[in-house]
């Protein structure tokens, strides 16, 4: 399956039903009253995370998500049924943005919420009252929540592997993992993230193989960028340096890989790191390790031969050690701190006034909006209740200062209406 980390989607929850005007009409029941229904709520759009996928390839195709819209309402007082919530699954690590800020975060299996259904509409008996009795108003149901998001995926992990192609990360990952990553004995075999779930006695914990880093990665080099993002969500770093090949130079190695962590984020190369120095069945194994440790004497360094792969519990259990011991590092809480969700302030867009012709003019504003979509123009008293609301928002008092002239055409979508001062 194509790894795709990086996709827009359209994502729209559900329209609120409509309220109805309606009464009752039966043989030998005498003024039966109002009995329209309400409208039901729109459907909210959620998304939930699923460690069963590892890309956002579905969006990529499909990248509309629409929630059920509620039903509008009947006569007899028959409400309107709810729309359907859109559960969508995406991969665990998903972030999504909407323009720059974060609105979710889904690192867990629980619901996020993306997108709020519309409310629905009130019928007319919601407004009987002791001096109308008989009333002729509706309420449209209201839009749901519209927004043009951004997915990024990086991955879920707790251990990260990094290293220079054909180290043995890859090897090494099929070895202790359930993961099958394809293994060649050629550079750039691993050409996306590769998860795989280690079982450690009753313990588990998950690693990622990102594909072999280049000096010069973090500027596009090579796989370069958009893999180095995959390991910000690690809780360490395992460095997997080949030791046993005479021309290879295991410091050189991880000196390059830690300098492309420190340009790409200057957090990670805080996190807590550990070096699997890998190729121990070969003769130079000694030679370069021994020139390792002398330069790096501080550097946990576990020898592993993926060949022979003779001591595999030990290194899970070195890797689960490493891990358990982390979990309190201040680099790690800074990252995830630094990944925090943002709660986005969306600003009204004011009402304003066009001039489209000298006799047409179109009112625009996302209150005098709210009052359209909820207010339909279909009764005497609905249009009565559309124009007190207009009045309440001052929407009359701002054509009169902009000294547009009596029998002039105010626009407001599909609605228009003749311009008289006196009448309003």
């Amino acid at each position: 399956m194509k790894f795709i980390d990086e996709t827009n989607v359209i994502v729209i929850a559900g329209k609120g039903g409509d309220g109805i005007i309606s009464f009752r009409r039966e043989a030998n029941v005498d003024k039966g009253g109002p009995d329209g229904g309400d409208g039901g709520d729109g459907g909210d759009v959620y998304f939930v995370g699923d460690p069963g996928q590892n890309t956002l390839l579905p969006f990529y195709y499909q990248n509309k998500l629409v929630a059920e819209s509620g039903e509008n309402g009947r006569p007899k007082n028959q409400y309107g049924a709810d729309g359907q919530d859109l559960i969508v699954k995406v991969p665990l690590g998903t972030m999504v943005y909407n323009g720059d800020d974060l609105i979710a975060d889904v690192v867990s299996q629980e619901k996020y919420l993306i997108a709020k259904g519309g409310h629905g509409g009130k019928g007319n008996p919601r407004f009987k009252s002791s001096t109308n009795t008989a009333p002729r108003i509706c309420e449209n149901g209201t839009p749901g929540q519209k927004f043009e998001l951004h997915l990024v995926l990086k991955v879920l992990a707790d251990v990260g592997f990094v290293g220079k192609p054909s180290a043995g990360n890859s090897t090494i990952l099929g070895e202790i993992s359930n993961a099958k990553p394809k293994i060649a004995d050629y550079d750039f075999t691993t050409l996306v993230p590769q998860l795989g779930l280690v079982k450690y006695f009753d313990n588990s914990y998950v690693v990622a193989d990102l594909p072999g880093l280049i000096e010069n990665a973090h500027l596009g080099k090579g796989l370069g960028i958009q893999f180095l993002k995959h390991i910000e969500r690690c809780k360490i770093i395992a460095h997997v340096i080949d030791f046993g090949s005479e021309e290879k130079n295991p410091i050189d190695d991880y000196e390059i890989i830690n300098n492309e962590l420190k340009s790409y984020n200057l957090l990670l190369e805080k996190l807590p790191q550990v070096v699997i120095a890998n190729k121990k069945d070969l003769p130079a194994f000694s030679l370069n390790l021994s020139k390792f440790k002398e330069k790096y004497p501080n550097i946990n360094v576990f020898e592993y031969s993926a060949l022979m792969a003779e001591n595999l519990d030990e290194l899970k259990g070195y890797l689960f050690e490493t891990l358990q011991s982390a979990k309190d590092s201040i680099a790690v809480q800074q990252i995830h701190e630094s990944q925090n969700i943002v709660k986005i302030t969306l600003n009204k867009k004011p009402i304003q006034i066009k001039k489209i012709d000298n006799e047409t003019y179109e009112l625009f504003g996302d209150d005098i909006d709210n009052i359209y979509n909820k207010i339909p123009v279909i009764s005497l008293d609905n249009l009565w209740r559309f124009n007190a609301k207009l009045k309440a928002l001052g929407v009359f008092e701002l054509i009169k200062q902009n000294n547009i002239k009596d029998g002039s055409t105010i626009k407001i979508h599909d609605y228009e209406f003749i311009w008289n001062a006196e009448e309003f």
